[in-house]
């Protein structure tokens, strides 16, 4: 994509569609697909399922498959044809991606007045370098009358990772220490970075991480195929990301679609799709207030898993506040390119050698943006 050009042709869009209204309500009606899994189901099963799929996951890329063996019980799995083996080599972020599944797996119970109880790896946990064909938790649904809906239930559907920059308003000291208050399991930390007291050194880190990311097309290419140019692939896939999500959405978004922004191009030059990726990064990390990340003293599966129950959670409490978050993962992945790097930031931020940061997000404010997609509760279920 000509950056330079594309610019150029927004600028003159706004004429062309000013005596087009046509053409404006089409932007609008585009926009508007919402493309999320249906909620009504007489199986119970079905309708918690359907809640835990608007968890945060990796690229969106819903790594996520269950068995259901009797009428009171879950089993999921990672789906082996759903990884980014590029960025994520060892899978420790499709982990994290287990457990923020059922976390809003667990929250929606409480609201149909059911306690899901969590069995972890009830097979064996394996190795933190290995993925293999067991679940990764058997989750057991008992009804209970005197549950209470956790209040955290009517977030799981407007939570997200809003990746526009951010406001340059602080969070509240009282703000922060409620994202502190959910890690309070030993092992486990949470760390804030003030981005003023910084000295811009984290917006630094990740810039640099992303630009290591984009020097191997075959890593470029990954994150491509999970970007979604248009509507229908949008309706085609229901899962990544595109533009809307990052906050380009009507006239400005049909044009870059319609002329720039394709895969045709981005596929035969991903160098260049990567630059952008490059400057986008830069941006919204430099207007990010505040950082969070979430560390572990080890880096087992099943504390893999406990850090996306984590973390889901602290989404949702950050969206009951009002406020924007982003996990901003490349720095952390562990492909041996990315690992000088790390090591400079993790000294740079007191995180110990033996300790793994499993989670790295921007906190701040911002408009929301357009709701990612997902699939339907069919497209996980094991035949």
């Amino acid at each position: 994509m000509n950056r330079r050009n594309f610019i150029k042709v927004l600028g003159a869009g706004g004429v062309v569609l000013a005596a087009s209204p046509i053409l404006v309500n089409s932007f609008a009606d585009s926009n508007n697909l919402n493309y999320r899994p249906t909620h009504t189901y007489d199986d119970i099963r079905k309708t918690l399922l359907s809640y835990a799929m608007l968890s945060a996951n990796p690229h969106n890329i819903q790594p996520w498959k269950v068995a259901l063996p009797n009428k009171n019980q879950i089993l999921l799995y990672v789906d082996p044809e759903r990884l980014l083996p590029q960025t994520d080599p060892i899978h420790r972020q499709i982990h994290i991606g287990q457990g923020t599944f059922i976390e809003g797996l667990v929250i929606a119970a409480s609201r149909f007045g059911i306690r899901a109880d969590v069995d972890y790896f009830p097979q064996g946990e394996y190795g933190s370098q290995t993925l293999e064909d067991k679940p990764v938790a058997a989750i057991t649904l008992i009804p209970n009358s005197e549950i209470t809906a956790d209040p955290l239930f009517g977030y799981l559907a407007t939570r997200q990772s809003n990746k526009t920059p951010y406001s340059a308003d602080e969070l509240t000291v009282e703000q922060l220490q409620k994202i502190a208050d959910v890690v309070s399991r030993d092992g486990l930390a949470m760390q804030f970075v003030d981005a003023k007291s910084d000295s811009s050194n984290m917006s630094q880190f990740l810039t640099q991480a992303m630009t290591i990311e984009e020097q191997q097309a075959a890593r470029s290419l990954e994150t491509i195929s999970m970007f979604r140019f248009n509507d229908k692939e949008f309706a085609t896939h229901r899962d990544g990301f595109g533009l809307a999500q990052n906050g380009v959405t009507g006239p400005k978004r049909w044009l870059a679609e319609k002329l720039f922004v394709t895969r045709e191009n981005a596929e035969s030059d991903p160098k260049r799709f990567g630059e952008e990726g490059i400057k986008h990064t830069q941006t919204v990390a430099q207007s990010a207030p505040h950082f969070g990340m979430l560390i572990s003293n080890d880096n087992s599966r099943l504390t893999q898993v406990q850090c996306g129950r984590l973390y889901q959670h602290i989404n949702l409490v950050t969206a009951s506040l009002g406020l924007a978050q982003h996990p901003m993962s490349q720095i952390l992945q562990e492909y041996s390119d990315m690992l000088p790097l790390q090591d400079e930031f993790k000294q740079h931020y007191g995180v110990k050698a033996n300790q793994t940061v499993q989670m790295l997000f921007r906190l701040g404010k911002s408009e929301l943006t357009e709701p990612s997609p997902r699939r339907e509760v069919s497209d996980i279920v094991r035949a």
